[in-house]
């Protein structure tokens, strides 16, 4: 921090050189007791009428109300210089002491690689930012993007030698053929007339064969194939197919007579012969147990969980490098009824003291009026 200490004092020439630079990193640039300069982003856009593609920008304007003191320059001032806040804050004050001298005057203020301050017939400040600020911040250092129209090509046939003397004056334009969507690969049409060739002789071949005995097709030539088939001349009688089939059926077993006829208790039951008999094996058939009742689940009923909603806006009331005069002033906030917070920027390593933090920008700029309305009318309104 020594190092990079000023040997002499510091000067408002220092304080300009500072300025322009500031803009990159920062949206609101704020010289107490003077105003501050905003800047409104914008986003590339298609310009139709020149047919190009334009860069993002960024357009600087001059607010005379924001003449609170954030600290921003000073501690600008701090990290290039190395000098303490009360000496960067006193350099401050002096540029804007000579500047409101000029203004007074009637003078125009020039601001050294930003623009220029002058003032109107009515009292109010005006600022023209200079060309070439405006145009890097305009475009962030990118050029427009022109798109070109596609250009319909024609094919010229080569002349003839009989009409070479008319191609000289009078060129034949040919144009090409459109390539038919629609057509269908060769492979695609060989499928297709296999298939047609394949399914008849199929069909064809199933009818032949569902009805062998016609001698007007092809398969009468086979001698084979027309054979009257030979009926048997023995048949058995009925009751002798019974008696064989009740002869070849098992005995039927102790389980499966329980389970076809759902016997319960006590059973006396001969195993050679398959039914239940006197005298033969006794055995105590236990009684089901009836089936529990199924548990239905009571449903539960989920719970949504509102979205949580992003923090775009906040409405400043200031900004210091000492977090105990953050915190001072937030419990004086608190105390008058704001919802305050703190948030810390890296890029200065200040602590802004927020009156409210809100999602949209109505709502925002609504708060910010109540805010200035109640006493704080050095309030901004900050874009996260």
């Amino acid at each position: 921090m020594d190092s990079l200490r000023h040997a002499a004092p510091l000067t408002p020439a220092d304080v300009l050189q500072a300025l322009p630079g500031m803009f990159w990193d920062h949206d609101c640039v704020m010289l107490p007791g003077l105003g501050g300069f905003v800047c409104n982003p914008r986003s590339a856009w298609y310009d139709e009428a020149q047919q190009q593609i334009v860069p993002p920008s960024r357009d600087v304007l001059f607010n005379p109300r924001l003449t609170t003191n954030d600290g921003l320059v000073a501690g600008e001032l701090m990290a290039k210089h190395g000098v303490a806040y009360p000496e960067a804050l006193q350099a401050v004050d002096a540029l804007v002491d000579a500047l409101k001298v000029q203004l007074d005057d009637g003078a125009t203020a020039e601001l050294p690689g930003l623009g220029r301050l002058y003032q109107e017939d009515d009292a109010q400040l005006r600022f023209v930012a200079d060309a070439e600020f405006e145009r890097v911040l305009g475009s962030f250092g990118h050029a427009s993007i022109a798109l070109s129209p596609l250009e319909s090509v024609t094919v010229t046939a080569p002349a003839t030698p009989v009409a070479a003397e008319h191609s000289k004056t009078q060129p034949k334009v040919v144009s090409l053929p459109k390539r038919d969507e629609t057509a269908v690969p060769w492979r695609t049409q060989l499928a297709r007339a296999a298939a047609a060739v394949a399914i008849p002789l199929t069909l064809g071949g199933a009818w032949l064969l569902s009805h062998p005995a016609g001698s007007d097709t092809m398969l009468g030539s086979n001698p084979l194939w027309n054979a009257a088939p030979v009926a048997a001349t023995y048949a058995p009688a009925a009751h002798a197919a019974l008696e064989v089939e009740e002869a070849m059926l098992p005995a039927e077993g102790l389980a499966d007579f329980v389970e076809r006829t759902g016997w319960e208790g006590l059973l006396e039951f001969d195993v050679e012969a398959g039914v239940p008999k006197a005298g033969g094996l006794r055995v105590m058939v236990p009684v089901p147990e009836p089936a529990p009742e199924p548990v239905v689940a009571e449903p539960v009923e989920a719970i949504e969980e509102a979205p949580v909603q992003q923090i775009k806006f906040l409405i400043v009331g200031g900004a210091f490098s000492v977090e105990a005069n953050a915190l001072n002033l937030a419990a004086s906030l608190e105390r008058e009824g704001f919802d305050s917070s703190l948030h810390f920027q890296d890029h200065n390593q200040l602590t802004v003291v927020a009156l409210g933090s809100f999602v949209s920008e109505g709502e925002a700029r609504e708060a910010l009026t109540d805010a200035r309305a109640r006493g704080h009318e050095k309030a901004w309104l900050k874009r996260l």
